[in-house]
């Protein structure tokens, strides 16, 4: 049974048109949402899914928001992976709990929470990123929608001069020069583990190849690209959507080798 939606959590709220709108609860405060305001102690204690009246004769239902909806709404300096994406470095990247693994370039923080999320409470999560800005923000983004993660380590620095972790079971890279960082992100994998390297390029997507094949110590390199389309079911009109979500990067995973 799910819980009572509570005091600093972010929540959908989903208007009749079926526009979202992502909000954060906290006790004594309003939510503007277009021209409605909402209370924030009438929605404290709710469960998922009830409907609230917004005036004017609008409603919302509320939600606590999905992954896939939380990342494209959520404000971020850098672009983030989204949820088509995530999923595909999660299952063939084979992200599992109480695995140790690397992300190295935080962007937003959008691929640390599905991260978290799989490693759980007994894996962990340590994050490399060179800009200072961008680790706050993947911090703050992560503690506002997912809380303090007990096993999760930023570190602040320039993973192409190497990685402080050895053994680790997945190194996922999202930097402009992947390339560049591959060889520690090898040094630290332990044998047989996944690395996987996201990048928006054909021209990265080849650099990448080039560098796995002039590598000892990878193999096995095989390049991904998923494209995501709605359909629009109504009772007059099955169709596709005309609008879809297509590509976005391309996932590179490789095997590390023996010693």
């Amino acid at each position: 049974m799910s819980s009572p939606l509570a005091d600093g959590e972010s929540v959908l709220l989903v208007d009749r048109r079926g526009r979202r709108h992502l909000k954060h609860l906290r006790t004594g405060h309003r939510l503007t949402v277009r021209s409605s305001v909402l209370a924030c102690d009438r929605i404290i204690g709710l469960a998922e899914g009830a409907r609230i009246g917004g005036g004017r004769d609008e409603e919302f239902r509320v939600f606590r928001p999905a992954y896939g909806e939380l990342v494209t709404l959520f404000e971020r300096p850098a672009e983030p992976i989204f949820a088509k994406d995530a999923g595909l470095i999660l299952t063939r990247g084979d992200i599992r709990p109480g695995q140790t693994v690397i992300e190295i370039g935080a962007g937003c923080g959008a691929l640390s929470m599905a991260l978290l999320r799989v490693v759980g409470a007994t894996g962990r999560l340590i994050t490399y990123e060179l800009r200072e800005d961008f680790a706050e923000e993947a911090r703050r983004n992560v503690v506002r929608h997912e809380g303090h993660a007990g096993g999760w380590t930023i570190r602040v620095a320039d993973a192409s001069l190497g990685l402080e972790e050895r053994d680790v079971d997945r190194v996922v890279i999202d930097v402009p020069d992947i390339a560049a960082v591959m060889p520690a992100a090898t040094e630290a994998l332990r044998d047989g583990g996944i690395l996987v390297a996201f990048c928006p390029t054909v021209l990265q997507m080849k650099e990448i190849h080039e560098a796995a094949a002039r590598s000892e110590s990878l193999g096995f390199a095989e390049t991904f690209e998923v494209l995501e389309r709605k359909w629009h079911v109504d009772a007059t009109s099955i169709r596709p959507d005309h609008r879809m979500v297509a590509h976005t990067g391309f996932l590179t995973f490789m095997r590390r080798l023996a010693r």
